[in-house]
């Protein structure tokens, strides 16, 4: 049997939100994960959250990008009609883009605690096989779980704790 080289979903969308002018920041457990040092700092998530600056013009390219690259793209209510863009950005609802193979990403108009050009002012970026990442700070991803206050959030947060006290 012949080894496959892994592709890697999200590197593709970023490559392709870099290329054209897409406003995003990594965030939530995805985002927290870059920070790792090591793998068993890391998180598993079943998605992988981005940040999007809520303008039309911005949402519209990142739409373009997803379906360039065969996404399905709905809300919770179901799959995303082009004439909803505009409500969509003014009441700041998620969008869920996904692949016939399962990758999900949640594209988020708005987090807990942070604005978008709040995220996006000292995001770190990470380079990943040459493709530029932009990630929010680890301080701020942890405040806005802490602000979210759902009880998964809570739980993650006291097993973060518990993992960096016990690197010591």
């Amino acid at each position: 049997m012949e080894a496959r080289a892994l592709q890697d979903p999200y590197r593709a969308v970023i490559q392709c939100f870099n290329r054209y002018g897409v406003q995003y920041v990594v965030v939530g457990m995805a985002g927290i994960n870059y920070y790792a040092n090591t793998p068993a700092q890391t998180f598993a998530t079943i998605d992988y959250d981005l940040f999007i600056d809520p303008t039309i013009r911005n949402v519209t390219h990142v739409l373009q990008c997803l379906k360039r690259l065969k996404f399905t793209i709905g809300t919770a209510e179901g799959p995303l009609e082009s004439q909803e863009v505009r409500r969509l950005v003014k009441d700041r609802r998620t969008l869920v883009a996904t692949t016939h193979e399962g990758v999900a990403i949640e594209l988020l108009l708005a987090i807990s605690g942070y604005v978008f050009s709040e995220i996006a002012r000292d995001a770190a970026t990470f380079t990943v096989r040459g493709v530029p990442v932009k990630v929010g700070r680890l301080t701020k991803l942890l405040r806005s779980k802490k602000l979210a206050g759902r009880s998964k959030d809570r739980q993650f947060l006291r097993r973060y704790q518990s993992l960096l006290q016990n690197e010591d």
